[in-house]
């Protein structure tokens, strides 16, 4: 227990007066002359008892009026076992959930409304000189400040729904680190959210100090059925004019209710392109197959749309892609004609020949095939170009000098060549589960014919990794790949001619190289989460000296910033830090120089909402309490028609005792007077 005024208990000292009053009263007695006084005795004797336990009480109670008249002054207090303060300064973060789930009705029109008017009361109950922190979904750069009271309200006035959302085991990770940077001794920490169940992992957080004290503020959400489109699918590795592309769109019903021929349509460029129905029970998912004909080259923009009230946001799935874009790739050292009939006249390739190794920055795959000569320094130049995201093909000479193949070989940390073998093998397996393979075979075939080798080069055991592709009856090898950073290294133990190997003249041997090719230039995602802050690889490269603009033409949302592009290596890399607001299309653009002669690169991203707030089902206050037992530190506050201020004040400084007090003197003076009543005699 808590005094707030403990000099106030000093008169206890009181309580000396009745007990002195009641040992030292003297009284006065008169005699009284009775003829017979022996039953007189026996009743005397009765009535000097009662009035002796009477006298007590009446000393009992005036003690008891004095002590809780005493502590009615001091002031007693019962400690709150949750978030006691400490001595020295103290911080408040409070974190506002401004998800699209947040838009649902509430006590002062949304929830994001009420959530506004509770973190005001939290700023209510604590000093003007307290620091504090507005934390959203946003997460960004311009949160991470302490405001004062009136900044706080002022930040919480301007904050409106968003875009982002966030798993609430982040969050409070973020302001665990940004409090204990702070140096308060009075560390406070309020969620004031829907608590929606796919974005509520707090079992998922460790509280990393025990002095931080956290408080969920719940917000009664209402659950509602909805459908999303989750994800889509392209399944071809490049795209090309006049090649076909089938999108597969993953829809899933999030409701109670079957639906049955559900329209699904795909656009591409404003055009109707594709459409399916498809039927849903409830709570499953089911995919729709979108097909469409490539029928011009550059950046296509496209979405795929379903109808679904009351919950719109996920109803769209923006992508883009680029097409007509041919693979630059070069074939070095020794010419082959069965290289060259396979790359030479395919339009989606731009192939070139060199008999040595010239510039290849700009190159998506190369072939070294049965080359000798390779200075180091064209092998450390490869080796970093395969790091930055290459595709490398290495056909080994036959029986001949392998040392410098070894040396790059052991920079792309790949096994190395060792023996040549003259024996005559046939292959006993092919990894169909390789990416060569990808959309080549619907599943095993036992019965399609194996290529065979007449000599080839065993490879060095060692640390080295690989994964075999194509292996031979005896164990070994005739293809293996290595990832090596961002690309890929393929390895061939045998010369690609039909001396030493008849695969050249097999059905595998076109998907096998041509599908290297193809896959040497890894697309670029269809699509990107907004919220995200993971950086994104760009397709072309912008020059970092220069300004590149970035463009929104939505029919709701025209916008125009200046994104954070940087560069890593040879990639230009751009960097979101929540420009991107709306779900749809974005265009980069470097603007012309006057010297320009040629137009500048441009790419077009999509952005989709996050689909972690589609699942709208919400925790109770009951379930909150369950999933934080186990959580120190962490607790649920209470539904009361009070004020949140007047809670949090009462969790804070404890349950003031003072006014029980007062009534409990009152209560004693009442019975003291009572009982000094009953002991008069009445008058006849």
């Amino acid at each position: 227990m808590i005094f707030a005024n403990p000099i106030f208990l000093w008169g206890l000292l009181a309580l000396a007066i009745p007990i002195a009053v009641h040992l030292f009263n003297f009284r006065r007695y008169r005699k009284v002359y009775f003829s017979n006084v022996e039953r007189l005795r026996e009743v005397q004797s009765e009535k000097h008892r009662v009035r002796q336990v009477r006298r007590w009480l009446v000393l009992l109670l005036r003690c008891l009026a004095i002590l809780f008249l005493v502590l009615a002054f001091a002031q007693p207090t019962l400690p709150s076992k949750e978030g006691q303060m400490r001595s020295g300064a103290t911080v408040v973060s409070v974190y506002i959930d401004n998800s699209f789930s947040m838009e649902n009705g509430g006590s002062d029109g949304t929830l994001l409304e009420t959530a506004k008017q509770k973190a005001r009361e939290i700023a209510a109950a604590y000093q003007p000189g307290d620091r504090y922190q507005l934390l959203s979904n946003n997460l960004d750069g311009a949160e991470f400040h302490w405001l004062s009271r009136d900044e706080f309200l002022d930040a919480v006035d301007t904050l409106h729904i968003g875009p982002a959302s966030r798993r609430l085991s982040e969050v409070m990770q973020r302001q665990a680190d940004f409090m204990n940077h702070s140096g308060a001794a009075n560390r406070h920490a309020y969620l004031v959210s829907d608590f929606q169940t796919s974005v509520s992992d707090l079992s998922s957080f460790l509280i990393p100090d025990s002095t931080l004290d956290y408080m969920l503020v719940p917000l009664e959400g209402v659950a509602t059925d909805n459908l999303t489109i989750d994800t889509i699918t392209l399944d071809a590795p490049a795209y090309f004019v006049g090649g076909s592309v089938t999108i597969d769109a993953t829809i899933s019903n999030r409701g109670s209710h079957d639906i049955e021929k559900l329209p699904v349509k795909l656009s591409i460029g404003g055009r109707e392109r594709a459409l399916a129905t498809l039927d849903i029970p409830a709570g499953a998912s089911a995919k729709a197959s979108l097909r469409f004909t490539i029928d011009s080259a550059g950046w296509l923009d496209g979405h795929v749309d379903i109808t679904d009230y009351p919950v719109t946001f996920d109803d769209s799935y923006h992508f883009t892609l680029l097409a007509g874009q041919p693979i630059e790739m070069m074939q070095v050292g020794k010419a082959n004609d069965n290289l060259e009939k396979l790359f030479a006249h395919d339009s989606s390739l731009r192939y070139q020949y060199s008999s040595l190794l010239t510039h290849h920055s700009s190159l998506n795959f190369i072939i070294i095939n049965e080359l000798i000569a390779l200075p180091s320094g064209d092998a450390q130049a490869l080796a970093s170009w395969v790091e930055e995201g290459g595709t490398l093909c290495v056909v080994p000479p036959a029986d001949g000098d392998i040392s410098q193949l070894n040396a790059l070989l052991a920079m792309l940390q790949a096994p190395q060549l060792d023996k040549w073998s003259r024996q005559f093998l046939k292959a006993s397996r092919v990894d169909y589960g390789s990416s060569l393979y990808r959309n080549v075979f619907s599943g095993r075939n036992d019965e399609m014919e194996m290529p065979t080798t007449q000599g080839h080069y065993l490879l060095a055991a060692g640390q080295a990794l690989k994964q075999p592709v194509i292996t031979l009856a005896d164990g070994s090898d005739l293809l293996v790949a290595t990832p090596h950073g961002a690309g890929h290294l393929y390895l061939f133990t045998a010369p690609l001619t039909a001396e030493y190997t008849d695969l050249v003249n097999q059905a595998l041997f076109v998907p096998t190289l041509y599908n290297m090719a193809l896959y040497s230039r890894p697309l670029s995602p269809a699509a990107y989460t907004l919220g995200s802050n993971d950086p994104i690889f760009l397709q072309d490269s912008y020059d970092p000296e220069s300004t590149v603009e970035c463009h929104s033409s939505l029919i709701t949302h025209h916008s125009s910033f200046i994104p954070d592009i940087r560069r890593i290596g040879s990639r230009s890399v751009l960097i979101p830090h929540g420009e991107f607001a709306k779900a749809g299309i974005y265009q980069l653009t470097q603007p012309l120089s006057h010297s320009a002669t040629q137009s500048l690169p441009s790419e077009h991203l999509a952005f989709n909402y996050n689909r972690l707030e589609s699942q709208l089902t919400f925790y109770s206050r009951s379930d909150l309490d369950d999933m934080v037992d186990d959580l120190d530190g962490v607790s649920v506050m209470r539904n009361s028609a009070k004020p949140l201020d007047q809670e949090i004040r009462a969790r804070r400084n404890g349950t003031p005792l003072w006014r029980w007090c007062l009534l409990l003197a009152l209560a004693t003076l009442l019975g003291e007077t009572i009982l000094l009543n009953l002991g008069k005699p009445r008058k006849a």
